[in-house]
């Protein structure tokens, strides 16, 4: 899973056999790739990721940016999880954290939108700043459809059906099927009281026939 957001994120895979902390400092140099790369291109200077929330005026202007961009980012990620139906607690990357798998999915779009993003509204001026950033996210995300695209990356990532699968809860209103150790699945919403299934006190079958019930 790990693997498969890496690639995801940069558009290559990783070289076999790595171990997560590599696979971690890979990713740390790609991501300090992306802020050297806008710091050049607007020509605001970068001293690196550093901020505490408890002092935010203290921050300086990118990095206050880069903070307002990811926590609309955040946002709409988690939504977007909630609404598909999974767990935002669950991470594979980030743990210990109620929205540790926001994170993850997040980080799929930083490179690409937030940072860039931030360092831009930076050069443009720090006048209303947090205002400012907050407007360009809401603009940028819906411009480039950003909350159609997570869903689908959530199930590519997971690799999971769609929604839209053949065979996938064809009628609603039957029931699902039940779990059997011998035979893997059976029907629901049958009644299964026949002689394979319920012996008396007595020692002889009882039940009925597997009388359909749906």
């Amino acid at each position: 899973m790990v693997e498969k957001l890496y690639k995801m994120r940069f558009g290559e895979a990783l070289p076999e056999g790595l171990t997560l902390q590599q696979i971690r400092g890979s990713e740390g140099i790609r991501v300090r790739e992306t802020y050297a790369a806008a710091s050049r291109r607007t020509g605001v200077a970068w001293a690196g990721r550093s901020y505490r929330r408890e002092r935010w005026s203290e921050a300086d202007p990118v990095n206050r940016a880069l903070s307002s961009a990811n926590s609309c980012l955040y946002g709409v990620c988690h939504a977007a999880i909630v609404s598909a139906g999974y767990s935002p607690a669950l991470g594979f990357i980030h743990t210990g954290k109620q929205l540790s798998f926001v994170y993850d999915i997040a980080d799929l779009y930083k490179t690409e939108i937030t940072i860039p993003l931030a360092f831009e509204i930076v050069a443009e001026g720090e006048t209303d700043l947090e205002g400012r950033v907050r407007r360009a996210c809401r603009d940028t995300f819906h411009g480039r459809r950003l909350l159609s695209r997570i869903v689908p990356d959530l199930e590519r990532a997971l690799k999971v059906a769609g929604v839209g699968d053949e065979g996938f809860d064809e009628d609603e209103a039957l029931p699902g099927g039940l779990w059997d150790p011998e035979e893997g699945e059976v029907a629901g919403g049958q009644n299964h009281g026949d002689a394979r299934a319920l012996v008396g006190w007595d020692g002889e079958a009882a039940g009925g026939a597997g009388e359909d019930l749906r």
